[in-house]
């Protein structure tokens, strides 16, 4: 049965390659996470477009003589 032999600067350097590329990984979601609680707050609000106008023109109307069923209780 044969092994193989790496030398010591090759093992190093896959060790190296290894943590750098898990640093970069983990790297971002941190600076993000940092970014978001640092970071000024924006009171800016989104708009829907149409969709905000269409809502906004909409009037609830509540029927009175519509008949509420009652809560049944499961037990």
């Amino acid at each position: 049965m044969t092994f193989m032999v790496w030398d010591i600067g090759f093992q190093d350097k896959i060790v190296y390659l290894v943590v750098s590329s898990a640093a970069v990984y983990l790297g971002f979601p941190l600076v993000s996470s940092l970014k978001g609680l640092f970071s000024k707050t924006q009171t800016q609000e989104t708009s829907f477009g149409c969709y905000e106008a269409a809502c906004s023109a909409c009037e609830v109307k509540i029927d009175k003589n519509q008949k509420v069923s009652p809560k049944r209780k499961h037990g």
